[in-house]
């Protein structure tokens, strides 16, 4: 406990630089150098034991295709051992060779199995019966009869046998299941031979990483990839002895050490046969990238741990000045100066704190900023509102003298026999009625109509035959509420900019349709149009909320700006023109009814 306490009371008394030092040479240096020995070594195992689970991975699917591919064979051979047909076929007397022939091309189960089944090389009868021999039906003579695995089909009495024999006609060597077939009287009949295709075995073990081998009983090799040892003795199993299943062999094989995961099994309705799928992988072409690491390994260690010693004396040196900078900006910040510059050495938790203290500065000056700006906007938006109020305060004076005025032009006109004047006179006292009566709430749409058709018909009277114009509206939208003077306005301009220009009949259209969630407004005319330049820099200007129209006329820029005032950014006027065609202004009015509007303004 002394001891504890002495040490202790030293490690209080050192400089931090030398505490850091000795911290790193405790804690960091010496671990580094056992970790490292271990790590390096730890990796060639690692390394080994991945390589034999990639081949035990690769062995289970060579595995579960031969499974596949013997499976098949073996159902061959059950359906040619119980077909009566052959059995009658070897049975029967013949009393010609050519009635023997027939019997051959009647019986032509053997050329179906080879042409669907791509596993099979070829299918041969060995006859115990003396009869004409063909491609498929060969008589069993002496020689054959003295063969092991004939004899060894014959001994097991129908059971199935695999086994390497030559191929009759071509003496190659295959891969065989053999058994043997009896007759209705149980008379030996012969010896069946399905020889297994090579070129399935190959499909089997082509592309696998390592050198992989198929052996029948651990006694022939049957195929391996390189095809040099095909039909060879298989010697790596001579040390070992196993049970059926998988493991792994630690032995010698060209002169060489390697490891070979076997997976030994028995296909089906075997009882005396074995396969064994080999992956032999050699130990010393594996190890040999993960050998060449280990000796890198130490010497990268050696250099990392100088040039670590290096680097952290100066990391020593300048943790003293960058801890002053961190004091100096938060008292700085303290002070109410939120200009922080993010300028600090180091990606650590120090240089962490100062990006967030640097991160709250900035927030703390964009809040102050947005909250100026803001105020500032209000304030634009409230002296735009009282020239509006104003304009419109000065439009309403004694609206009744104007009433009474236009209705005595009226009626002077009436007088005077020129209803033409009459009809003019009165659509612009209701139009004036109306446009002086708005108010900033929502009205019924149909009031916004009457409106736009009062002045529509002025035009008509005023142009003539010159001008017409085609109005449709949809019953379904007569039952919402939009803001004032948001339609007429774009009607007026069509005629004002597109028509009036024109020196040929001009003809407007105007489409109000309801839409799922809202309500679609299009003012279409076939006036001059406008340039693709020009309608670029109306557009812009239309987003312009700085942007302000001289004159008295509620213009395109007012609806818009007014659209986006009350719906909200997503809705105002899109504009499409072809010069010298005409153009199309449309826009979205949210579907609102007058209880909604009441809801929304309580």
């Amino acid at each position: 406990m002394y001891l504890k306490k002495r040490i202790m009371s030293m490690f209080d008394h050192l400089k931090v630089k030398h505490k850091l030092l000795g911290i790193y040479l405790i804690v960091t240096a010496i671990p580094i150098l056992l970790v490292g020995a271990y790590l390096n070594y730890s990796t060639r195992d690692i390394v080994l034991n991945h390589s034999l689970s990639e081949a035990e991975s690769n062995v289970d699917k060579l595995e579960l295709r031969l499974q596949t591919i013997f499976n098949r064979v073996t159902s061959i051979a059950d359906m040619v051992y119980i077909n009566q047909n052959l059995k009658e076929l070897l049975e029967n007397e013949y009393e010609s060779t050519l009635d023997i022939y027939n019997a051959y091309n009647r019986y032509p189960v053997f050329d179906d199995f080879l042409k669907y089944y791509d596993e099979i090389e070829t299918i041969q009868f060995y006859m115990n019966k003396d009869m004409i021999t063909d491609s498929h039906f060969i008589y069993a003579n002496s020689l054959v009869k003295q063969q092991g695995w004939y004899q060894e089909a014959v001994s097991k009495s129908g059971r199935l046998s695999w086994v390497y024999i030559e191929d009759y006609w071509t003496s190659q060597k295959l891969l065989a299941l053999t058994r043997a077939v009896y007759g209705q009287s149980n008379e030996l009949l012969g010896v069946l031979a399905i020889f297994v295709s090579p070129d399935m075995l190959k499909s089997v073990v082509e592309g696998e990483p390592y050198q992989a081998f198929i052996t029948l009983d651990r006694e022939t090799i049957i195929y391996d990839t390189e095809r040099e040892y095909i039909g060879k003795k298989a010697t790596f199993f001579e040390q070992e002895q196993h049970e059926l299943g998988n493991y792994v062999l630690d032995t010698e094989f060209q002169e060489e050490h390697v490891k070979i995961n076997v997976h030994d099994f028995q296909p089906d309705k075997s009882l005396d046969n074995s396969f064994q799928v080999s992956s032999v992988i050699p130990v010393n072409e594996v190890m040999k990238d993960p050998n060449a690491i280990y000796a890198r390994g130490f010497f990268v260690i050696i250099g990392a741990l100088s040039v670590s010693i290096f680097l952290i004396g100066i990391f020593i040196r300048s943790f003293h000045k960058r801890i002053q900078q961190l004091r100096q900006t938060m008292y700085q910040v303290a002070k109410g100066n939120f200009q922080v510059k993010k300028v600090i050495k180091g990606h650590d938790e120090i240089s962490e704190v100062f990006h967030d203290l640097a991160t709250t500065s900035q927030s703390v000056q964009k809040i102050i900023d947005e909250v100026y700006i803001h105020k500032i906007k209000e304030e634009t938006w409230k002296r735009k509102q009282k020239e509006m109020d104003f304009k419109m305060l000065a439009s309403q004076i004694n609206p009744h003298f104007l009433y009474n005025t236009l209705e005595m032009i009226r009626m002077k006109a009436i007088l005077n026999k020129d209803p033409e004047v009459a009809k003019i006179v009165k659509m612009l006292s209701k139009m004036m009625r109306s446009a002086l009566e708005r108010t900033d709430r929502p009205v019924p749409i149909t009031d916004e109509i009457k409106l736009m058709n009062h002045y529509l018909e002025i035009q008509t009277l005023r142009f003539g035959e010159k001008f017409s114009y085609q109005l449709e509206v949809e019953d379904s939208v007569k039952d919402f509420y939009i803001f004032p003077l948001l339609i007429q306005p774009i009607v007026e301009n069509a005629i004002i900019h597109g028509l009036e220009p024109k020196e040929d009949d001009g003809f407007i259209k105007i489409m109000i349709e309801e839409e799922d969630k809202y309500i679609q407004v299009e003012v279409k005319d076939n006036g001059v149009g406008i340039s693709k330049d020009k309608v670029i820099e109306i557009r812009e200007r239309l987003d312009d909320e700085d942007y302000f129209l001289d004159g008295n006329r509620i213009g395109l820029h007012n609806v818009h700006q007014r659209l986006r005032l009350y719906y909200g950014d997503k809705y105002g006027i899109e504009m499409e023109s072809i010069e010298g065609l005409g153009t199309t202004m449309s826009l979205k009015i949210p579907k609102i009814k007058n209880n909604q509007h009441e809801k929304g303004a309580g």
